[in-house]
Order: structure tokens, then C-alpha cells, then sequence
């Protein structure tokens, strides 16, 4: 094993890859910086100097990226396995991570221990998950 990690995106029952989104929302230079970081994160993983990343919960961590006067977070958790999923991402504007952001990125860590990217059953199963974790 080389020891670089593995990167996987949350999916939700319904196909999207909430973090995915929110990276390919943002222009080309700031997706660009975003995906550069998310690749040193693949590489160096939990070996990443702690300005880039952050422990917020016991299970939720933030990739830190500063484009200019902008300023980026991208929530993640690690795996067994060098396994890096990331949950979301969004512009941070407050001094403090908002907390909202945080409970999303541990709902869809939830979901995605419980299912592992894979889901089968019925649309309307899929959607009662998605109900279920209020997103």
C-alpha cells in the first residue's frame, strides 16, 4: 500500500453527491484550489498539517481553503481502510463553523455508514430515507 487514502463523496439515495455540487457550483479557479486541496487531503490524509484541517466533532473534520479573500470548507470523515468521505462543503462567512453545517455533515455520515453509497429498493424507499435524515 502506497499510503495515500481513498476519496469518496457521500451519495444521496436520490444520486447527488452533495459536496460534488457545491464544489462544481463555485468558478473555475475556486473549484480548482478546492479540488488541489481535496487531493494533498488524499495524499497526506490525517498527516495534513492542522491549519488545513480541523477536528470539529469526534467523527467530523474540516479541509480548510482560502481562495483570496474567500474562505472555504470542505466536511469530512475518516474510514477504516484509508478511507477519506467527504460530506459537504460550503463558503464560510462567520468566525465559527456554523453548527448547522456540522449536523448536516454527521447526518450524511450516518447515512452513508448505514448504506455505504449503496441503496436498492423503490424510489419511494429511497425517498423515505432522504425524509427520514431531513435532507
Amino acid at each position: 500500500m502506497s499510503g495515500e487514502f481513498s476519496i469518496e463523496y457521500v451519495e444521496l439515495p436520490n444520486g447527488r453527491l452533495p459536496a460534488r455540487e457545491f464544489v462544481d457550483s463555485l468558478d473555475d479557479k475556486a473549484a480548482a484550489r478546492i479540488d488541489a486541496f481535496i487531493e494533498r487531503l488524499r495524499i497526506y490524509g490525517n498527516r495534513m498539517q492542522e491549519k488545513f484541517v480541523k477536528k470539529l466533532t469526534n467523527d467530523i473534520f474540516e479541509l480548510r481553503v482560502k481562495q483570496f479573500d474567500r474562505i472555504f470548507r470542505v466536511l469530512f470523515f475518516y474510514q477504516p481502510g484509508m478511507l477519506i468521505v467527504i460530506t459537504s462543503g460550503f463558503q464560510k462567512k462567520t468566525e465559527q463553523t456554523p453548527p448547522g453545517e456540522v449536523t448536516r455533515a454527521d447526518q450524511l455520515r450516518k447515512l452513508w455508514v448505514k448504506y455505504r453509497n449503496r441503496y436498492t429498493g423503490s424510489q419511494k424507499e429511497k425517498g423515505a430515507i432522504l425524509k427520514e435524515l431531513g435532507l
